[in-house]
């Protein structure tokens, strides 16, 4: 079988086609559906500088396409450099989504996950070792075509690198130590329970909140390049200060936050304000993305100011000002920009790979 997937390795459903020139379409078992333009399978094939792409990378791609199952997925040299950027996960992380995405095909109470599991490590192994018969009617992939449909899904959205994290992941953690699973194969009420934890307030939400500093040069990158990018990845940017109301600023602040689907805090400036924003976002489970103009990120800076002396005379001094983003947030994966063109172009490949 020599029609694999060009990210996983996985047999194709259906052969690839090509629906206009230099654009190919995929329907893969583990992925998904997606499309991949010719500088998408140069970079694949290590053929572009800059764009290394190990086996780990490409299981990370593989999860993000499955994910985002339902929209034009096209991939390209760009599209695959940014991807690059995804944030590994953890086991717990890797978890989550596997009982999330199980909740999803089986949202019934008391309904049997009818899946063989057992069967993963068999289809791991053909994919790993490219040990695939010519024959659809050879044994082992009769067992592929059976259950690749069910299983491959599932090790693409939990990350999965291998047979073993799988089985640990369901069996050691998931059934045996957090008891979400049964050994039945049946979400337990402690999972149903812990699932509702995750519930997004505002899943078809369109709005992108903008928290930021309301500095005439900081405007100017909202208009030319942060609303630009919100729209291009098809969302509605909301920036207070550009709404019309007649409500307390705050009550509106707070009421746009509330039905946004995710938020843009810029850190510029170190405002108090933005904090306040992030960290209400945060608090309802609505998704932040972190950023941060370079030269406020993490320096000292020599500024002149007016001062007054002691014999009232006034003067221009020069003072050291710290600009550094509070221990509290400096973990988060901050984009960090130098310019506007900078800013639009990460910020608009963050939303893409990481808004759901």
């Amino acid at each position: 079988m020599d029609k694999i997937c060009p990210i996983c390795g996985s047999p194709l459903r259906e052969d690839f086609t090509k629906p206009k020139e230099y654009m190919w379409r995929y329907d893969c078992y583990r992925c998904g559906k997606f499309k991949i333009l010719e500088d998408g399978l140069m970079a694949l094939n290590g053929l572009i500088s800059g764009i290394e792409l190990n086996a780990k990378t490409k299981i990370y791609i593989s999860g993000w396409i499955r994910e985002h199952q339902g929209s034009d997925i096209i991939i390209d040299a760009e599209r695959l450099k940014s991807l690059m950027s995804l944030q590994e996960l953890s086991v717990f992380e890797k978890a989550d989504k596997i009982l999330q995405y199980l909740a999803k095909k089986f949202p019934v109470a008391g309904a049997t996950i009818n899946y063989k599991f057992y069967k993963i490590g068999e289809i791991l192994s053909l994919i790993e070792h490219q040990t695939y018969a010519k024959s659809i009617e050879d044994p082992s992939m009769k067992v592929f075509k059976e259950n690749a449909p069910d299983l491959l899904p599932i090790v693409a959205i939990g990350r999965i690198i291998d047979v073993r994290e799988f089985y640990y992941i369901w069996e050691d953690y998931l059934i045996n130590e957090q008891h979400y699973i049964s050994k039945e194969s049946k979400i337990t009420p402690a999972g149903w329970a812990y699932l509702e934890t995750f519930r997004h307030p505002n899943p078809d939400s369109k709005k992108a909140f903008v928290a930021m500093w309301f500095d005439k040069k900081m405007e100017i990158i909202y208009d030319d390049h942060i609303k630009k990018a919100i729209e291009e990845a098809e969302y509605n940017p909301i920036q207070i200060g550009r709404k019309e109301h007649n409500n307390n600023i705050n009550d509106e602040i707070i009421a746009e936050i509330r039905s946004s689907k995710f938020i843009i805090a810029d850190f510029t400036g170190n405002r108090g304000g933005v904090y306040y924003e992030a960290g209400f976002a945060y608090g309802l489970k609505i998704e932040v993305i972190h950023t941060c103009r370079k030269d406020w990120w993490d320096n000292v800076v020599l500024r002149r100011v007016k001062a007054e002396l002691r014999n009232k005379e006034k003067e221009i001094v020069k003072i050291k000002e710290k600009r550094k983003v509070h221990f509290d947030l400096n973990h988060h994966a901050f984009i960090i920009w130098k310019d506007g063109k900078d800013l639009h172009d990460k910020l608009l490949n963050r939303i893409k790979a990481t808004i759901v």
